[in-house]
C-alpha cells in the first residue's frame, strides 16, 4: 500500500484524526507514500520539504524514523507523544505548537452581517507585512494559498482590513485584523465565510490556535469548534 489512491483510502478511516495529511496528499505533490503497519509516512513539497507521519504506535514511529534521511528536515502536525521520539538526540531550529479545532458538521452558524469578498494576488505583500509569522512565511506561499485555497476578507475603501485563507493542509488560518478595525465583528464575519466555502467544497472546517490567543480561541469555540489535540510544525538541524 505505496500509492496515493490505497493511502488515502486507508487515512480516510479515521477521517477526523487524519485531516491534514488528506488534505495535503490531495492539494500538493508527493513523491514518498509508505505504510509501516498501521502507520503511514509521505513526503510532499509546499513551502518547505514536509513530513507527514500519521501514527499511533511508538514502535512504528521508531521504524518510521530509522527512515528519515538527512534531508527530512521539517515535520507538519505532530503530536506531543511523538515529540521526544522525532527530536531525540536532534537540535530543534524552530517549533510552532497549537491546538488543532474541528467544527463538526452539524453546528448551526449565525448569519454574518457584515460584507466579505475573496483575496487577490495584488493582496500578497500586503498580507505578509502585516503577518505576526513572518519567519514562517514567504509572499509565494501566501500567492499560492490565494491561488489553490479558499479565502475571504472585508474590504474598505478598497484595502482589506480583515482577511483568513486556509493552510497548505486545508486548515482555515491566517485570521488577521487591522489594529484599528478590531472589535466590528470583522474576524467573525471572515471566518463565517471560509467555514461556509469549505463547508461548500465537501471539506470539514478545522483551526489551528496557540493557546495564548485568547481572541480567537474564544471566535472559534463560540462558533462551535471543538478542541481535538496539540500539534506540532518543527524543523530539525
Amino acid at each position: 500500500m505505496n500509492n496515493k489512491k490505497e493511502i488515502l483510502d486507508y487515512l480516510k478511516k479515521s477521517q477526523y484524526d487524519n485531516l491534514n495529511i488528506i488534505n495535503f496528499i490531495e492539494s500538493y505533490s508527493i513523491h514518498h507514500f509508505e505504510r509501516v503497519g498501521d502507520s503511514v509516512f509521505i513526503k510532499g513539497t509546499s513551502d518547505r520539504k514536509w513530513s507527514y507521519i500519521s501514527s499511533k504506535s511508538k514502535n512504528e514511529l521508531q521504524l518510521i524514523k530509522g527512515k528519515l534521511t538527512k534531508e527530512d528536515k521539517c515535520f507538519a502536525i505532530i503530536e506531543d507523544w511523538m515529540l521526544p521520539i522525532l527530536t531525540e538526540e536532534a537540535k530543534v531550529k524552530w517549533k510552532l505548537s497549537t491546538t488543532r479545532l474541528i467544527l463538526t458538521r452539524d453546528v448551526d452558524l449565525p448569519k454574518s452581517t457584515c460584507k466579505t469578498e475573496n483575496l487577490t494576488l495584488e493582496d500578497s505583500k500586503f498580507i505578509y507585512d502585516n503577518s505576526d509569522y513572518k519567519e514562517l512565511l514567504s509572499i509565494d506561499y501566501i500567492k499560492e494559498r490565494i491561488t489553490n485555497g479558499i479565502s475571504s476578507c472585508v474590504r474598505i475603501n478598497g484595502n482589506p482590513v480583515a482577511w483568513g485563507m486556509t493552510q497548505d493542509d486545508g486548515a482555515i488560518g491566517f485570521l488577521h485584523t487591522l489594529p484599528e478595525y478590531r472589535k466590528n465583528g470583522y474576524a467573525k464575519a471572515v471566518t463565517l465565510d471560509l467555514i461556509k466555502k469549505v463547508k461548500s467544497a465537501q471539506k470539514i472546517p478545522f483551526v489551528h490556535i496557540e493557546e495564548s490567543n485568547e481572541n480567537s480561541m474564544k471566535l472559534a469555540m463560540g462558533l462551535g469548534f471543538q478542541k481535538d489535540r496539540m500539534v506540532h510544525w518543527l524543523e530539525i538541524e
